[in-house]
């Protein structure tokens, strides 16, 4: 599926683009129901929220399920991936956001081509995130606000803090000055893209975000599935756990239609 003119012209003017409704509920619902499966998987990585005991992260999913796996290539998210980000991609990682019912917490404003030059040494990192919905976003829940425009300022050289509680994927936090995030929104403003189960987002690498926490009754379960530039790729000797940092950077291929109509079928 190719995205539009129009489409193109709005993703670099904002720096993301929402895709209401692309896939169906019975196309949802096979996804919700590998998650399961996931949780209990040991190979899987897991942040855990403030109470130690809520899922916040699961880490590498498409690495340790077929469906997930083959997702990633699915036309409806590789092909305008590769008019948008590159074109020859790969899966840098792949997570569950699990933003859950009351206890969901916080994500601090920040660029993940930031996190991605500091922690994988990637120098000019190239690449962006398709954000699955996998429930409805709405104003209650958590949703990603997004600084309009952010991502023509490009990548923002950034302070390092000993992060106060190291997790899987910190031991840093990377953050800049409250003062430059208020003039970027000031030329642009914030967004908070919501939408049904199914919708889509695709989010340029360099696009500042963050989300406060979800105290509502309904959980907010996001897929996020990070392509990144085959030629923008992780120094060779950085070593990280796969599920943090793919070693595996052979260009994608395009799932062919058969498969992809049939993959989410139900």
């Amino acid at each position: 599926m190719k995205l539009t003119q129009k489409q193109i012209q709005d993703y670099e003017n904002q720096g993301f683009l929402l895709i209401p409704e692309y896939f169906s509920q019975t196309e949802v619902s096979a996804l919700r129901a590998e998650i399961f499966g996931l949780i209990a998987d040991e190979a899987v990585g897991r942040v855990w929220e403030e109470d130690k005991e809520t899922l916040r992260t699961l880490y590498g999913v498409h690495l340790q399920n077929k469906l997930f796996n083959d997702l990633v290539r699915h036309p409806r998210l590789l092909e305008p991936a590769q008019q948008l980000f590159a074109p020859e991609l790969y899966v840098f990682r792949s997570k569950i956001v699990m933003k859950s019912a009351f206890i969901g917490g916080m994500w601090e404003w920040h660029q993940d081509s930031a996190f991605a030059q500091y922690y994988e040494e990637i120098y000019s990192p190239k690449g962006g995130n398709v954000i699955f919905f996998l429930d409805e976003v709405n104003e209650f829940n958590g949703p990603v606000y997004y600084i309009n425009g952010s991502h023509k300022q490009g990548l923002i050289a950034l302070e390092q803090q000993v992060a106060t509680t190291p997790s899987l994927t910190k031991d840093y936090l990377l953050t800049t000055a409250k003062e430059r995030i208020a003039s970027f929104v000031d030329m642009g403003g914030i967004v908070a893209p919501k939408g049904q189960a199914g919708s889509i987002l695709f989010v340029h690498y360099d696009t500042w975000h963050g989300s406060v926490g979800n105290i509502s009754p309904y959980n907010r379960r996001n897929l996020v599935i990070t392509y990144s530039s085959v030629e923008q790729s992780a120094l060779p000797h950085k070593e990280r756990s796969a599920f943090l940092s793919n070693p595996d950077r052979t260009p994608l291929t395009v799932l062919d239609p058969e498969s992809a109509n049939s993959l989410l079928a139900g």
